[in-house]
């Protein structure tokens, strides 16, 4: 099911019902709560100040695909930017490929000795005929236009007993949530910052868990794993948070954040959930 736009409305991939317009950019399906952003979609630049969150979540997918999925060698990291995730898997023993459509991040991550596909999954030419037993999206499923499209390219380069990870950031998190409600009183600044509006790749979708597996399992898929993931960390915050936005709004942030960080970390707005293909 394709996701459709026509005359200024968009149905929604997973319920096939006509979503209700949010402001002048985003849609919501009632049903599912899936949203989607008309923002132009494009190849990204990394995000600064990520490295402490991401290995300690790029550690423990590792962790989880050695007890789920234990026969598992191969890797293709959709989006692999740099190379992060592509490092902390091969150092825990996998064959890594990565997939990355930004010239200068692509040749970056070949620096380090990473095979890295050149493209945009799954169109590019180079994944012909090409199987792996993991095909993981770290932060780029959300940035990729057509659902339909990625879920037959997964289908197409997926071992028959291989698993797709998608590391994603979700509409039932507590900033998200709070970030909505500010929206609705004329704050949009910080909504507009969840979607990454204004950045070279900004977010296309937002999912929870709920639709994500709904999406899937229409699609043949079966969910074999899910899991929150740590969204952030104290170390690196202010920078990830003032890179796009103004002093005062990041001032802000940065305390709503630090104060009830306790509370943030129980409510992850991030989490991981794994897919495999039903006989």
């Amino acid at each position: 099911m394709l996701l459709s736009i026509t005359l200024g409305e968009v149905t929604c991939p997973i319920c096939n019902q006509s979503m209700h317009k949010i402001g002048d950019s985003y849609s919501l399906c009632k049903s599912c709560k899936y949203m989607y952003s008309s923002e132009q979609h494009g190849a990204g630049a990394e995000v600064i100040s990520l490295e402490v969150i991401r290995r300690k979540n790029f550690k423990f997918i590792c962790r989880i695909i050695k007890e789920k999925f234990p026969q598992a060698k191969t890797i293709l990291d959709v989006g692999c930017s740099k190379g992060f995730f592509l490092k902390i898997a091969r150092d825990e023993g996998f064959l890594v490929t990565g997939l990355e459509p930004t010239e200068h991040l692509a040749k970056e991550a070949r620096s380090y000795g990473f095979d890295v596909i050149d493209g945009f999954f799954p169109q590019t030419e180079n994944l012909l005929n090409k199987k792996y037993d993991i095909i993981i999206f770290n932060d780029s499923f959300e940035h990729i236009p057509n659902l339909q499209e990625i879920v037959q390219g997964i289908k197409n380069h997926l071992t028959d007993e291989g698993c797709v990870i998608i590391n994603i950031p979700t509409s039932d998190g507590l900033i998200f949530k709070t970030t909505s409600v500010l929206y609705k009183f004329g704050i949009k600044t910080p909504y507009h910052r969840m979607w990454q509006k204004g950045f070279p790749s900004p977010h296309i979708h937002y999912f929870n868990l709920q639709n994500l597996k709904k999406l899937f399992e229409n699609n043949g898929f079966a969910m074999h794993y899910s899991s929150p993931l740590q969204y952030f960390t104290i170390q690196g915050l202010w920078k990830r948070i003032s890179c796009k936005s103004s002093f005062i709004v990041s001032i802000f942030t940065w305390l709503f954040m630090i104060l009830l960080y306790p509370l943030l970390s129980v409510r992850s707005d991030n989490f991981m959930a794994c897919f495999t293909l039903k006989n």
